[in-house]
């Protein structure tokens, strides 16, 4: 019990810190490249997690048919969620982009139940439908007019698409962790997707050189992203997914917004009652996933 705790506690303090990636992202993207900013966040991630478990990484032997689940770690989670969102923010809004990622854990869920065999059980059914009915009303405030008014665009149909990356990333998590900790698959799934960044960041204009020049708040959020919002959060959400599966593990990704209205909340920023429901009702959804309790997984 108190091991599935600390669990859902360290899967809460993800969103919170993922929700602050939102706020990094735009000082980190003055005067740089959504790609080149990717690029660094995720190469310094990579050496620092190096120094950090290296003991672990040289220590672990890797076969040849282990680097396919890794190049599709760092494919899925890494390459295309970086591209697919920050090309998506250029066309969309950000009520839609939330909105869709609001039906992250629905759709991982589904993948999970038929790709890994995990249960898609009424009781996550529900915590799934109703974190989302919550993130609705945490980002339109209540207001009907909000939702009826939006516009759909192609960059829905690639936030769509990061959606489907990361659900991906969450199964291919699930199904490494049998053989590899999380700094295992944290660490090569940096890698691969460092690399596979590489060619995307370098061309970029204004390219990673520029990050030399930039001033301290944008260095301050590369860094938050680098160190918190990929080097500790991806570890402890592959953690979780190893322990509670892909598809309860993504109803906690619906707490991100939660963060940003609790965030506002201690800047004095004024919250609707709608926002405030809303609030309660993810919260309320993650406790329903949180009480079902894991499936054995088939393979033992």
């Amino acid at each position: 019990m108190a091991k599935d705790r600390t669990i859902y506690l360290l899967m809460v303090l993800v969103a919170f810190i993922w929700g602050g990636t939102f706020n990094a992202a735009g000082f980190a993207l003055t005067g740089l490249h959504p790609l080149s900013v990717a690029l660094i966040r995720f190469a310094i991630a990579t050496v620092v997690l190096l120094i950090v478990g290296r003991r672990e990484i040289f220590s672990t032997a890797i076969k040849a048919k282990d680097w396919l689940d890794f190049f599709l770690l760092g494919l899925t989670g890494i390459f295309f969620y970086n591209v697919f969102f920050m090309y998506a923010m250029k066309y969309t809004s950000a009520i839609n982009g939330s909105l869709i990622t609001a039906t992250n854990p629905i759709v991982t869920a589904i993948l999970a139940t038929r790709l890994l065999r995990e249960k898609f059980t009424a009781r996550l059914a529900g915590g799934a439908l109703l974190s989302f009915f919550g993130v609705v009303l945490v980002i339109s405030g209540g207001s009907w007019q909000t939702l009826t008014t939006l516009q759909f665009n192609a960059g829905d149909i690639l936030t769509l698409l990061s959606v489907l990356s990361w659900s991906a990333y969450s199964l291919i998590i699930k199904m490494t962790s049998s053989r590899f900790s999380p700094v295992i698959t944290t660490f090569y799934g940096f890698l691969t997707g460092t690399l596979l960044l590489l060619p995307c960041g370098l061309f970029s204009s204004p390219g990673p050189a520029a990050f030399l020049n930039a001033g301290g708040p944008a260095i301050a959020a590369v860094l938050y992203l680098s160190l918190i919002g990929s080097v500790l959060a991806f570890f402890w959400w592959n953690r979780g997914v190893s322990i509670l599966g892909a598809g309860r593990s993504a109803i906690f990704l619906n707490l991100i917004p939660v963060g940003t209205i609790i965030i506002s909340l201690l800047f004095r920023e004024p919250i609707t009652l709608f926002q405030g429901a809303g609030c309660l009702l993810v919260i309320g959804a993650v406790m329903l996933a949180a009480e079902e309790k894991p499936a054995p997984s088939p393979e033992g």
